[in-house]
């Protein structure tokens, strides 16, 4: 596991960088680990979308915990582990976020599109009936418990984008015990009210108790608004733009709660300016279409419940080598977060890493109709754990946001589009960028910026882009 970790180190190590945040360059998403269903899926959508592997692997592991957190939990020693998996993906405008989504998900929407249309119906059949038992010649009490014997049917609402905590809890205690948390738009949940500072705390609580496969445990003075509700699942994937993801990365309110330690984040490299259009239509692409109809026959395939309306899953138990290989995983992990171990700034992921694992290699044995946790599933998972740890070092051992190297790193690419000779301070002032020109001083700063980044040359009062051949 250490290879992806040295690979991090060495790249920040030599590569000099200005922008939003002074962040590494992207490791490469270990796609083939995800299996042969899942995998070239996520290559099939990357190439013709013109999107990151990482950003299709993101959707692509996320729907398929959602269609299989239903199903099974990997149980260990009395220990239980649901398939439930919070993912984050950091993603610029433009970046084809909503249209990789849409893909990946498509089999889900498709089912639950379906189920509305079954509860709608379902629906105006009940109401019909409880208007012809209120109007039966029967006493009152007769009556009642006649409409209390016809309960209302259950709105199937599997995917939400943007709910209040409150209501999200109220979803999975009242409506299917099974829901996805899923925006392309992740501000939109986490800049809203269900994040402002009053709320964060509770709702991060909430967060994770779902993650843990806790029971829902609400109590309230107010007659029908406690909760109590067991075997619940939530997957969550957020997209979300880089400064709402800087934010939440430097938060140390949410640091202290663990979120992020749940989360498997990913901060993709930019394609844009090299995604050239392909005339190809995925709905039809074979290796897309194997994926979805397993995505769909696991939609389908009844879930199993509790008297109580909970979730009722499948044991998947490890083999005999697959235990020795997670048990061995856990023991690095551990190793690594100690004081002087390679985890040692990322010890909130490394604590719940080797439970991802066997989270993640839950979710590949469902999809790949496996009863049996196998050694190769452990294996899998693991190079996707390695990613997702190296990427946590990535982002979270950086400085933080700076609006002046963003506005360095706006003025490094202008001028080197320009193909400026050596210039001096005033010349700049006169006939640079408008950000670059707000006053003397700001201007100073961000040459100084690019000195200091080794990203230009200066001879007392003279600066030259270092690289780019003069007029």
């Amino acid at each position: 596991m250490e290879d992806g970790y040295a690979t991090a180190r060495s790249t920040r190590a030599t590569t000099p960088l200005v922008g939003t945040a002074d962040y590494a360059p992207t490791l490469p998403y270990p796609v083939a680990a995800l299996g042969d269903l899942l995998g070239p899926a996520v290559e099939r959508m990357a190439d013709v979308i013109g999107v990151p592997c990482a950003m299709a692997a993101q959707s692509v592991l996320a729907t398929a915990a959602l269609a299989s957190q239903a199903h099974a939990n990997v149980h260990l020693d009395g220990r239980i582990y649901p398939l439930s998996l919070y993912l984050l993906t950091v993603a610029c405008s433009g970046d084809r976020k909503s249209a990789v989504d849409h893909i990946a998900l498509q089999a889900v929407r498709d089912w639950e599109r379906q189920q509305w249309i079954a509860y709608d119906k379902h629906l105006k059949a009940h109401r019909a009936a409880m208007s012809l038992t209120a109007k039966s010649p029967t006493s009152k009490k007769s009556a009642q418990l006649a409409l209390d014997a016809q309960p209302e049917p259950v709105q199937p609402r599997l995917l939400t984008a943007e709910p209040t905590i409150e209501g999200l809890v109220k979803s999975l205690c009242h409506g299917l015990p099974s829901m996805g948390l899923f925006s392309d738009e992740g501000g939109q949940f986490l800049g809203g009210s269900t994040m402002s500072k009053d709320n964060m705390i509770k709702a991060i609580t909430h967060l994770s108790t779902l993650w843990d496969g806790s029971p829902i445990d609400r109590s309230r003075a107010m007659a029908g608004e406690s909760l109590r509700a067991y075997d619940r699942r939530l997957s969550m994937h957020l997209m979300l733009q880089p400064r709402m993801a800087d934010r939440l990365l430097q938060d140390v309110d949410i640091k202290d709660q663990g979120i992020l330690g749940r989360c498997l984040i990913s901060w993709p490299e930019r394609l844009v300016g090299q995604r050239l259009y392909k005339a190809i239509d995925l709905t039809r692409d074979p290796k897309v279409l194997l994926y979805q109809q397993r995505i769909a026959a696991l939609m389908q395939k009844p879930w199993s419940r509790h008297k109580d309306g909970g979730l009722n899953p499948a044991t998947l138990e490890l083999s005999p080598r697959a235990r020795e290989a997670w048990i061995a995983i856990h023991d690095t992990i551990e190793c690594e977060s100690g004081e002087f171990g390679e985890l040692v700034n990322v010890q909130a992921a490394a604590g719940k890493a080797a439970a991802n694992v066997l989270r993640m290699a839950g979710v590949m044995a469902v999809v790949e109709e496996s009863t049996v946790l196998e050694d190769m599933h452990i294996q899998r998972a693991s190079t996707l754990m390695d990613y997702y740890l190296a990427e946590n070092q990535r982002l979270t051992e950086q400085e933080p946001l700076n609006k002046l190297r963003a506005e360095a790193d706006c003025l490094l690419r202008w001028l080197i589009k320009k193909n400026w000779s050596p210039f001096r301070l005033r010349d700049l002032t006169r006939n640079g960028p408008r950000f670059a020109r707000k006053s003397t001083r700001h201007t100073f700063e961000l040459l100084l910026q690019l000195v200091a980044h080794n990203w230009l040359d200066n001879d007392g009062d003279i600066f030259e882009v270092r690289h780019v051949p003069t007029k």
